[in-house]
């Protein structure tokens, strides 16, 4: 994603009212062969709008659900994965 690709993305975004939502990152969805040498900067794919359970301190999912702006890496799950209830 370049900065013009996240500028249109953002801007589309707070104009549908989102400009409150967090910033999430779908951490598994990041992975590349060069890791085990040391890479750690790893580029975004997409951003998409998502509802997610929340987990409690144990871990345990809770009835509470957060919408945020989730960040993908190239290995992630599709939009229609995302949002499949």
């Amino acid at each position: 994603m370049t900065v013009n690709q996240l500028h249109k993305l953002l801007t589309r975004l707070i104009e549908q009212g989102h400009g409150r939502r967090s910033v999430m990152a779908d951490k598994p969805s990041f992975r590349d062969n060069r890791e085990s040498d040391g890479c750690v900067i790893l580029p975004v794919w997409r951003g998409v709008i998502t509802s997610y359970p929340l987990l409690d301190d144990d871990g345990a999912l809770t009835e509470r659900m957060k919408t945020s702006l989730v960040l993908i890496g190239d290995s992630g799950p599709t939009t229609e994965e995302l949002l499949a209830p």
